[in-house]
């Protein structure tokens, strides 16, 4: 939570010099759109699968199969996700025309010259996830609390040395460094503390049964979450000039104590609840606790953000006139749900450590539907242009309310209602 904290400071300071070099202009529409683009394939394909495929089947396997399974883990993220950053680096413009299609060709041409860039660094980032996996499993979370912290920091000191002379271009070359940070902090703490690796493919065989289906189930799963994440900057592409920017810092910050709080205690409870593997009683103490703590940490955060957002974004960002009303639109709508979406990685990983990834699936794409149809039909059907952003505030706020309150359901129905 410390390191997620730090990190979260850095990504304000990272917003902050964005606004300062590119605020002025559409170019704060560009750099956010850019992001969305790798950002999708890294949290569908990496980010919201390795550590909840990993983990479960790591945590059998001693010795020699643990380390023939982490090789072979680590061999096929950077065969598979590597091929896949490469063609979104030789061809941006293709995944530019599909994410943001309501931008025009001159921005698009634009858009896709900083893209090309982060899926180089979200390629570096998904093979860290890897090395992150094994130090989770270990309980060791010094490399997974700094590495964060390092790649957020040096996107942070790029743009502001380098943005007003490079322009777009220095923000996806800090983005290299930073993930380039990233991967070296998590690799050397793997080695340090005498792990290795060797060139082995789906070995041992035993754990990789059933290994595509429950890839599949978790596939389904972040489909769901990055398409409504990337529907929503689709439907910004059409509106207003500054709507994806004023909806993306909103947002990123509307959700900040799901950073600093939800998903690091989910993170620290993953492993202790795999451990305890249809142990319910067991796993039911400890997501008590942790629950416990989200409140506590939440609550009275989120009643200051719903009441104050614009004052909050107004001395953090320098924010002003149109720009800082819809980001306050947002930002309050967003964290008045903060509360219950903290716990929603918690009750997940339940789930997952019970071995039951297609629950998790059909709560996120029920919700994710709903979250999302509301979010198209106010923001394109209902509201005036003028408006419309609240369309898209409104149906994250459905998102998430929907999504913990089925999870909650779900968790205590089926481990809890009779342990």
């Amino acid at each position: 939570m410390g390191s997620a904290l730090a990190s979260k400071f850095l990504g304000f300071l990272r917003d902050r010099f964005l606004v300062d070099f590119f605020g002025g202009s559409e170019k704060i529409d560009f750099v956010f759109a850019a992001f969305r683009i790798p950002d999708f394939f890294f949290f569908l394909l990496v980010g919201g699968t390795v550590a909840t495929l990993f983990l479960p089947r790591a945590a059998g396997l001693k010795g020699k199969e643990r380390m023939q399974f982490f090789s072979s883990f680590l061999w096929g993220v950077i065969l598979l996700f590597g091929l896949l950053c490469g063609l979104g680096a030789i061809f941006p413009e293709f995944f530019v025309s599909i994410f943001v299609s309501g931008f025009d060709i001159v921005a698009r041409s634009e858009i896709a010259e900083l893209a090309q860039l982060l899926f180089g660094s979200v390629f570096l980032l998904a093979v860290s996830a890897v090395f992150s996996a094994s130090m989770q499993l270990k309980e060791r979370f010094l490399s997974v609390a700094m590495a964060p912290i390092l790649y957020t920091g040096a996107i942070a000191v790029g743009i502001y040395f380098f943005a007003e002379t490079y322009g777009l271009v220095s923000v996806g070359f800090a983005a290299i460094a930073g993930a380039l940070l990233h991967l070296l902090t998590n690799a050397i703490a793997f080695f340090f503390i005498g792990n290795r690796i060797g060139f082995y493919w789906k070995k041992p065989v035993k754990s990789w049964e059933r290994f595509s289906g429950d890839f599949s189930a978790r596939l389904a799963t972040s489909a769901a979450f990055q398409i409504s994440q990337s529907a929503d900057v689709w439907i910004a592409s059409f509106l207003m000039m500054g709507t994806v920017g004023a909806f993306s810092i909103g947002a990123n910050w509307g959700h900040v104590l799901l950073s600093i709080v939800g998903l690091p205690l989910a993170n620290a409870a993953f492993p202790k609840f795999s451990k305890q593997k249809n142990n319910f009683p067991a796993q039911r103490k400890i997501l008590t606790d942790t629950l416990k703590w989200i409140f506590i940490a939440t609550i009275p955060t989120a009643l200051i953000g719903v009441f104050f957002a614009s004052d909050i974004l107004r001395i953090l960002f320098n924010l002003s006139g149109e720009m800082l009303h819809n980001t306050a639109l947002v930002f309050a709508w967003i964290i008045a749900s903060l509360p219950l979406a903290c716990t929603i990685p918690v009750l997940a990983r339940v789930f997952f450590a019970n071995d039951d990834v297609r629950t998790p699936m059909k709560i996120w794409v029920v919700s994710l539907s709903i979250g999302t149809a509301t979010a198209a039909i106010l923001a394109l059907q209902v509201f005036p242009p003028e408006k419309a952003i609240l369309g898209l505030a409104l149906g994250t706020f459905v998102t998430n309310t929907l999504s913990a309150g089925l999870f909650a359901i779900a968790t205590w129905k089926k481990y809890f209602q009779t342990s």
